[in-house]
C-alpha cells in the first residue's frame, strides 16, 4: 500500500533511521518546517499546499519517491 511520511525538520534523522531499521530505506518522506505547533493556520496551509505535489509523487512513483525535502 503506498504511503508517505510527513514530518518536520526536527524528525528527519529519526525518520531516516526508522525507515532503514524497517528495511524501507527508500520510503518517501516529505519534510516541512519546524516547529508547527505555534504557527498560524495560514502558515500551516502554506506548508500543506507546498507539500501536495511531493506527497502525490511519493504515492505514485515506482520506487516510492525516496526522500523529499
Amino acid at each position: 500500500m503506498p504511503a508517505v511520511t510527513v514530518i518536520t525538520t526536527a524528525f528527519t534523522k529519526a525518520a531516516e533511521l526508522r525507515a532503514r531499521a524497517l528495511g524501507l530505506p527508500e520510503h518517501p518522506v516529505v519534510v516541512i518546517g519546524h516547529p508547527i505547533a505555534n504557527k498560524s493556520s495560514e502558515y500551516i496551509r502554506d506548508q500543506a499546499r507546498g507539500s501536495v505535489q511531493k506527497i502525490v509523487d511519493g504515492l505514485t512513483s515506482a520506487t516510492g519517491g525516496g526522500r523529499n525535502g
